[in-house]
């Protein structure tokens, strides 16, 4: 946190498992764990169904003041100065509307009170807790871009718009206080470039100077925090497919055609490793995440004898596929054809 002398506390639910926890621990934070406050007027599973959660900010009344930043921002200056500034203080999205994700806020149980009994009321203009909180606090303090910059290049943006942004993202000294990482992160990235560049709605928050930026960093951490970063097998096989969507649609940018060094990508702490055979039904309605799943063992003689006709089938035409398709066959491991196999003889026979 660029030299904060302040308390880190993170407000963290259930979901986060001990593991990760102690990860969070390692790293210095204070850990508050939260219940989560649901959006009413979000759809199930939406990404903003749960980002009311914000709220319970104004319930650490262990604190007479809290600077807040969204999970995805990379502190690059010490911000602590913010702490002179009064509730709300946040950079501007535009004339009259605050961003929510640097703000400094004043812990209140009344205050929260008056967020909750509005829930069901108000109408947030983009859907989630910003558009919420405006329309609470009308009146804010603005504080300048630099304490919030967005990775973002604007589709207005001219050439010196967009060298000016670059120029910001990896200076160093650090120009910026707080680089605030929109689209892909990058640490679900690949550390080789940008994982946004493969993706065609979100080529606008692209930048490998700033995707370096945040792997700077990252290696500037203990090394015992580095494996809290690893990827999921799910994660790997979801850029393997954005990059394949990307060569097959030529993207201009040519990112899609760097051979990835990341170790990461070969690195599994996982039971199941076979990220590759996802890709197989990736997309499809019924796929399943067989990320944590152990590898079945094959059944008894008995099943298979049972469901041998299907079988037949499901060999034929998986057989057929891999002599066909000779990029398939290039990439594909013996080991992952057998683990399909054994897949199918579980769902599809009864033993």
């Amino acid at each position: 946190m660029a030299g904060s002398t302040r308390d880190l506390v993170i407000l963290v639910d259930e979901t986060i498992s001990d593991y990760h926890r102690g990860g969070l621990e390692a790293a210095g934070w204070k850990i508050h764990t939260i219940q989560r406050i649901r959006n009413p007027k979000a759809e199930k599973d939406a990404y903003n169904e749960w980002n009311y959660s914000k709220f319970r900010l104004w319930q650490l009344t262990d604190y007479d003041k809290i600077i807040f930043i969204d999970a995805d921002m990379l502190i690059l200056r010490n911000i602590d100065l913010l702490f002179e500034m009064p509730e709300i203080t946040a950079i501007g999205n535009n004339a009259t509307l605050f961003n929510s994700g640097v703000m400094v806020v004043e812990p209140s149980n009344c205050t929260f009170q008056l967020l909750m009994d509005h829930i069901n009321e108000i109408e947030s203009y983009n859907g989630g807790d910003q558009g919420y909180l405006n329309e609470i606090f009308t009146w804010w303090h603005r504080i300048p871009k630099h304490m919030n910059f967005l990775k973002h290049f604007w589709e207005g943006d001219e050439k010196e718009k967009k060298q000016m942004k670059t120029h910001l993202f990896g200076a160093d000294p650090p120009i910026l206080y707080v680089l605030h990482y929109l689209g892909n992160k990058p640490w679900i990235c690949f550390r080789d470039y940008d994982c946004n560049w493969n993706v065609d709605i979100l080529q606008e928050f692209a930048s490998d100077v700033a995707h370096k930026t945040w792997w700077k960093v990252h290696d500037a951490m203990p090394e015992n925090l580095h494996k809290y970063c690893l990827l999921r097998s799910k994660q790997k096989a979801a850029l393997e497919w954005d990059r394949r969507q990307a060569e097959k649609a030529n993207y201009t940018d040519g990112h899609w055609k760097i051979k990835i060094k990341d170790k990461r990508l070969k690195t599994c702490f996982e039971d199941f490793c076979f990220w590759e055979s996802m890709l197989w039904h990736w997309g499809e309605k019924n796929w399943t995440d067989n990320a944590t799943s152990v590898a079945p063992s094959p059944p008894p003689p008995v099943a298979i004898t049972a469901c041998l006709s299907n079988l037949c089938d499901w060999l034929f035409f998986h057989n057929y596929n891999l002599l066909v398709d000779d990029t398939e066959l290039n990439e594909l491991k013996i080991e992952l054809w057998i683990q399909q196999l054994y897949q199918h003889i579980r769902v599809n026979c009864c033993y």
